[in-house]
């Protein structure tokens, strides 16, 4: 990163896929105008203020970017209830967000999505018709290659959400509703048939001692565009990214994927 520069901060809402208020960060370059615009998309249950989350937008933000991170419906400041989310509201959600920027700024360019956000950005942006229409370049962090990887949280909620009842589940200690439509959706959703015609440069970086995510998902991942893809390791990298050097890491390789 050869330019260092003063960001600015803006926090804002706009509206969800059911209507709730969905709390945004914008961090972006003080002395000059975007090179590009990008939405990041935070991990299953996460919210916008976690650590590789922020740091990479800041990071972003520095090397001369405008960067919009939100917590998807139900989660972090976001209005809504989680247990009435799914993955087809997840995508809507990064769809909501790139028309909130292209309304008052412009159109976003970038999607970087970490985990499960990831593959709803790789989902999202194969809708044309959406303000994702402008969508040049994607990159995963330590994303399954289909939504219903995500299941493997589930655990002990499995059978009661299979009778058609409602559970909890317990990601990182924290217990979180969901119904059986959510398994319904992930499991219906077709990954390879949403992506069979997508033209759009995807890089995929997974991470050395990731206990969530297997490798392989990245590699099927690139294997999802007909353009330029890469595949990135960060070595000794937990699924979070949780060291300062993995965060910076990932930002280098970012940045030369899409400069």
């Amino acid at each position: 990163m050869k330019e260092k520069f003063k960001i600015q901060t803006r926090y804002t809402r706009f509206p969800g896929f059911d209507g709730g208020q969905l709390a945004a960060t914008l961090d972006f370059p003080a002395e000059i105008l975007p090179k590009k615009y990008i939405i990041v998309s935070h991990c299953f249950t996460c919210n916008r203020q976690l650590l590789v989350t922020a740091r990479l937008c800041r990071g972003l933000a520095k090397a001369g970017y405008a960067v919009l991170r939100f917590d998807f419906t139900g989660l972090g400041e976001s209005e809504g209830e989680f247990a009435d989310t799914h993955f087809r509201s997840m995508i809507a959600d990064v769809e909501c967000a790139a028309r909130w920027l292209a309304t008052h700024y412009e159109p976003a360019s970038v999607l970087i999505g970490h985990s499960m956000g990831g593959t709803v950005s790789l989902a999202a942006s194969q809708n044309s018709e959406s303000a994702l229409s402008a969508v040049e370049n994607i990159v995963t962090l330590a994303s399954p290659s289909y939504p219903a990887h995500v299941l493997h949280h589930f655990g002990d909620a499995m059978p009661a959400l299979l009778r058609g009842e409602n559970a909890e589940i317990i990601v990182a200690g924290q217990a979180y509703p969901v119904k059986p439509a959510f398994v319904k959706d992930v499991q219906s959703y077709d990954m390879g048939k949403q992506m069979q015609a997508c033209q759009l440069p995807i890089m995929a970086i997974y991470a050395g001692n990731d206990d969530l995510v297997e490798p392989q998902a990245a590699e099927e991942i690139v294997k999802y565009t007909h353009a330029k893809s890469a595949l990135r390791l960060i070595e000794e990298a937990d699924h979070l990214f949780s060291e300062r050097k993995h965060a910076e890491q990932l930002l280098l390789n970012i940045l030369e994927w899409i400069e």
